[in-house]
């Protein structure tokens, strides 16, 4: 294990956070993002920045502004659809059907619910790529959803990295197999999160 963590510490942290930041920035950004590990990519982050000794402010700065600038675009290719009715590629085509009800549904919540649930969806694979582009389409107005996705976003990946990074810190201080085991089960519950979230979304459009 310490080994691992000494591979992954020697990365180079310019590329490492540039590739994080288009991955984040994609996975909110755009429809194919609900494909891509965001929630796995910030454990790894975290992981990476405690075998580096990467101060936790970076690799969190990078990745709430990638994921939240992500979103925001998605927001405004929700609000510039919103009299779109075409569908081109196979994942939009599942998609598109279910973000219209969304949408429709979102549009009758009012500020207050509209802000309640953009603040939850960041927290959420699938829900972090659509509720933004649903939310423009809805036409939630940006200056009610930019605040809300920015402190939904930055609460998220802080949340994330510091698990993670405080994880990789007990690994490395302890070679123990436990903490190795617990990190292990978090990423795996991640991806398994994500996995379900995502066949259960393309079960529903279709």
């Amino acid at each position: 294990m310490s080994s691992v963590l000494d591979a992954v510490g020697s990365w180079p942290a310019g590329l490492v956070l540039a590739v994080a930041a288009v991955v984040l920035a994609l996975e909110s950004g755009v429809v194919f993002g609900v494909l891509l590990p965001g929630s796995t990519l910030l454990v790894a982050l975290g992981v990476w920045s405690a075998a580096s000794e990467t101060p936790a402010v970076l690799p969190i700065a990078v990745a709430a502004t990638a994921s939240v600038l992500g979103a925001l675009a998605g927001w405004a290719r929700g609000h510039g659809r919103r009299a779109a009715t075409g569908s081109h590629g196979r994942l939009r085509a599942r998609v598109d059907p279910a973000v219209r009800r969304a949408r429709s549904w979102l549009a009758t919540q009012g500020p207050v619910g509209s802000a309640a649930v953009l603040a939850v969806a960041h927290w959420a694979a699938v829900t972090r790529t659509l509720v933004p582009r649903v939310a423009g389409g809805a036409g939630v107005p940006f200056a009610l959803a930019a605040p809300v996705i920015a402190v939904s976003g930055t609460a998220w990946a802080t949340t994330v990295v510091l698990l993670a990074r405080a994880l990789g810190e007990q690994v490395a201080d302890d070679a123990s197999w436990a903490p190795a085991v617990v990190l292990g089960v978090v990423g795996v519950a991640l991806v398994v999160r994500q996995w379900r979230a995502h066949h259960s979304d393309t079960a529903h459009a279709g």
